[in-house]
């Protein structure tokens, strides 16, 4: 059975019509899928936007913050060598004597130190002419030892920071000091943070003796002085 031309173009044009209806549906459709996907991408962009400039806000805070904790950092550290400084300018005319007995001050511990210095720094032409007079003299705050132990350091406060000074000179050149048949000490009296930057040298003073021909020494407040062949270098750390 033959279908004429007429009946093609007709059964074409329903076609296209039914097609373009279902395209045009279809259309619809995604577009109300996706439109609320639309919406959604641009409220996250939006939250994005919004969150990249609080990151920004908080980044320019934190640099500031970090600029502030550092300068608050070198004040700190500036004041810290200032207490420091003034504590051991408190301790100028302070010494400490290690390995005295305990026991044998008696309950005058002045008396008994300055009476102490004189017996062992007393002798010889450039030794003490008499005991220094002492503001005071007492042994460290801590538990006394027990028999057998070693003995709480004393603390003393020479009146006279000259006599102080000598005191040590004398200390350095007589050497070995003995008190009751025991070795006592005498150093100044700085403070923990001073001496622990004083002792950061122990080891290089350890290795500095050894060689031959090298003077050294430490100055005020932490400083190693170090000679050698006619040259002198000051170091302020190790």
């Amino acid at each position: 059975m033959m279908i004429d031309t007429d009946t093609l173009e007709t059964f074409r044009d329903i076609v296209k019509e039914v097609i373009k209806a279902e395209n045009d549906a279809l259309r619809e459709e995604i577009n109300r899928a996706v439109s609320p996907i639309h919406q959604m991408l641009e409220d996250c962009h939006d939250k994005l936007r919004n969150h990249e400039h609080e990151l920004t806000a908080l980044d320019t805070r934190m640099l500031a913050m970090e600029a502030n904790c550092k300068e608050m950092s070198n004040r700190y550290e500036k004041l810290q060598l200032k207490i420091d400084d003034l504590e051991n300018r408190g301790r100028r005319c302070n010494l400490r004597i290690l390995g005295v007995p305990e026991g044998l001050e008696q309950g005058n511990p002045s008396g008994f130190i300055a009476e102490l210095l004189y017996r062992v720094l007393g002798d010889g032409p450039n030794g003490l002419e008499k005991p220094p007079v002492l503001d005071r003299a007492h042994r460290t705050a801590t538990r006394a030892a027990a028999d057998g132990g070693r003995p709480r350091p004393f603390i003393v406060c020479v009146h006279h920071y000259q006599e102080k000074e000598r005191i040590q000179r004398l200390a350095r050149e007589k050497g070995r000091l003995e008190f009751h048949g025991k070795q006592i000490l005498i150093f100044p009296d700085y403070s923990a943070d001073l001496t622990r930057r004083r002792a950061a040298f122990n080891e290089v003073k350890v290795s500095l003796r050894q060689q031959e021909g090298v003077r050294y020494g430490l100055l005020y407040p932490a400083r190693l002085r170090v000679s050698y062949n006619g040259e002198t270098k000051v170091y302020s750390k190790h």
